[in-house]
């Protein structure tokens, strides 16, 4: 799927019982006008209608389209099923990582979340009912399986993804070391069947190297010692530039991601801020540690922490921006426990960049002269990267002749 092109309204996706699809359909249609008409992340910034008596209309609408469902569709409806499917939808209009999680999962669910990638290495989001890979950590056992970002996931041990919800989804592949998962993937129109064995592995660490006299910083992930790696990587180098390479990077710390561009910019760098636009926690820097050009080299696949790098960097040191935008999400999830016995897990505070208050909800963009991706090249068969030997082309192009001039 092609995360360029995201849109923040989405489609809602089809569950029931049967073939109550359509009934699914308007129930989610119109829980996500009802309930995320308010939401903080979720609703229109211009919208008309958002008060107290338009969610009580839309709500009242909702109770009457269930009853007609109820009174005259084909096949007999269950309502928990019903609503179980429009909360899926709601959660989808929220944003990607937002979790509707049923009575009795929520244990389940919450043992998965503390796995997270752990045992997979892959993260992969639902969109429109399409379940799909956003990146790949290196040296994962989803690597070595062999799977890709942008692949399609068809099916898990034999069972439609489209019938899946995305908490069930998460905790199969959060399940125990030694589990093997059986998926039916889709890349670029080919069907690829793919063999996953979950178990534990280390996350690669910081890189550096010189190429072509530019420094290159490879951060494949951000831990709580990633900005004492990277300050040890960089210690003495004094060339005229540096690329820093965060693709592919989704989750992580964003608190390491802040004290790693701290090393590079001096004061405050952002905050965390909640929905009443209070600051849980502001993030400075002292700088410091390279003083040359600096460029940032980011896909479709570089979110939250590699975001707020980037952003940050981009602003303080004014920082070259290259590859492809970024996914678009950079916030804190918690899971809220709901009257009915289930959750939901929602994004209930914003990264800001700066003390102007950009809230990094959005893809940061790269400009159309500095674009790069593998489809410009096709996909290399000799293991070099096409797309960061350009970056480095236009970046010491680019680049002043001297450190420290922006």
């Amino acid at each position: 799927m092609d995360a360029e092109g995201r849109g923040r309204s989405r489609e809602h996706r089809h569950h029931g019982v049967g073939g109550g699809r359509l009934a699914v359909v308007c129930l989610s249609l119109l829980l996500v006008l009802g309930l995320a008409g308010g939401a903080w992340l979720g609703a229109s910034d211009d919208a008309e209608d958002g008060g107290r008596d338009s969610i009580y209309k839309y709500l009242t609408l909702w109770e009457e389209v269930l009853r007609l469902i109820r009174g005259s569709y084909v096949e007999a409806t269950d309502g928990r099923s019903l609503t179980a499917g429009a909360m899926d939808g709601v959660t989808d209009a929220l944003d990607p990582f937002s979790v509707y999680v049923p009575p009795g999962e929520v244990e389940s669910y919450r043992a998965a979340r503390e796995v997270g990638r752990r045992h997979s290495g892959v993260l992969v989001l639902k969109e429109r009912g399409t379940a799909y890979v956003v990146a790949v950590d290196g040296g994962s056992p989803a690597e070595t399986a062999g799977l890709e970002r942008g692949d399609i996931v068809a099916g898990i041990n034999g069972r439609s993804s489209r019938a899946m919800p995305l908490w069930e989804l998460r905790r199969q592949l959060a399940g125990p070391v030694g589990s093997e998962l059986e998926l039916e993937l889709v890349r670029r129109g080919n069907s690829v069947d793919v063999s996953l064995t979950l178990d534990e592995f280390e996350p690669l660490q910081p890189e550096f190297e010189e190429v072509d006299g530019s420094g290159v910083l490879r951060i494949p992930s951000f831990g709580a010692g990633t900005a004492a790696q990277v300050e040890a990587l960089l210690d003495g180098y004094a060339g005229d530039s540096l690329l820093i390479d965060v693709r592919g990077v989704a989750g992580g710390s964003a608190e390491a991601a802040y004290a790693v561009a701290g090393l590079f910019a001096v004061g405050e760098l952002g905050s965390l801020v909640d929905r009443e636009d209070r600051k849980i926690e502001t993030f400075e820097g002292a700088g410091g540690l390279y003083s040359g050009s600096i460029g940032v080299l980011t896909d479709r696949s570089s979110q939250g922490p590699a975001e707020v790098l980037t952003a940050v960097l981009r602003k303080s040191v004014d920082a070259d921006h290259y590859g492809e935008s970024t996914f678009g999400h950079a916030g804190t999830l918690q899971q809220i426990e709901l009257p009915n016995g289930g959750g939901l897990l929602e994004t209930t505070a914003a990264f800001y960049t700066d003390p102007e208050g950009e809230r990094l909800n959005g893809r940061i963009r790269v400009a159309n002269e500095d674009r790069l991706n593998n489809l410009s090249f096709g996909e290399p068969e000799d293991g070099s990267d096409p797309v960061l030997e350009d970056a480095l082309d236009l970046f010491i192009l680019e680049a002043p002749a001297e450190p420290g001039q922006r």
